[in-house]
């Protein structure tokens, strides 16, 4: 193939140019893209380490607190929480829309 290219310079500069303008052209109408694309998100975790705690302690001083506050804001659409030792959890899903 090489040797037919060299014996038809004429051919190998047309294959050249067509392979420069179909990239020409591709590249005028490429995908746009993103670099961080918007997304939302409808589940929220929030943790919280207690080191040396009970699993009870945690949930008195940390779990309950945050699931109080968060309870008032509109929105909201679903609290879990789990207390376990030296960390608690809150899920807060949020009501789409």
């Amino acid at each position: 193939m090489i040797a037919w290219f060299a014996r038809n310079g004429v051919a190998a500069n047309l294959l050249m140019v067509f392979i420069i303008v179909c990239g020409l052209y591709a590249l005028s109408n490429r995908i746009p893209l993103e670099v961080f694309p918007s997304f939302e998100l409808d589940v929220i975790n929030v943790q919280v380490a207690y080191r040396g705690a009970s699993p009870a302690e945690v949930e008195e001083t940390i779990t309950i607190k945050i699931e109080e506050a968060l309870a008032d804001l509109e929105g909201v659409s679903e609290l879990r929480s789990r207390a376990q030792e030296g960390s608690g959890s809150v899920t807060v899903e949020v009501a789409s829309g």
